[in-house]
């Protein structure tokens, strides 16, 4: 060890580095079997039998956050006035695209969005 002290060393990272990339192509064959197994995406809905009933589950999944329980607004407006205010179209609209502090709500395509602004109106005193 007197003459070779780098030796010991040496031979650390090449065992190291070797272990490494066959490692790696574990993890990449690994990757490419996970990839294989991803579940269909679910399919989108092109229409609800009843979309008041829809639009207040889906409402309730959504808009509660910042709306309240109640939809009387807790952090964002009440949304149990909106009959006169906003047509049916622009209320979905507002739900997909956002508006002022609102962001859209990306989650949801036209037809939720459709069935939670049919509520609303359906729900407005």
């Amino acid at each position: 060890m007197k003459g070779r002290p780098l030796v010991p060393f040496a031979i650390t990272a090449i065992i190291g580095i070797l272990l490494m990339i066959s490692l790696s192509f574990v993890g990449l064959n690994q990757r490419a079997e996970m990839n294989a197994d991803e579940p269909e995406a679910e399919e989108e809905v092109t229409e609800f039998e009843d979309p008041v009933a829809a639009g207040e589950e889906l409402a309730g999944q959504s808009c509660i956050a910042c709306h309240g329980a109640d939809l009387t607004g807790s952090g964002g407006p009440d949304l149990t006035a909106l009959e006169g205010k906003y047509s049916q179209e622009e209320i979905a609209g507002i739900i997909q695209n956002g508006q002022g502090a609102m962001p859209p709500q990306t989650n949801l395509n036209s037809v939720e969005a459709d069935a939670i602004a049919q509520f609303l109106l359906s729900n407005s005193q």
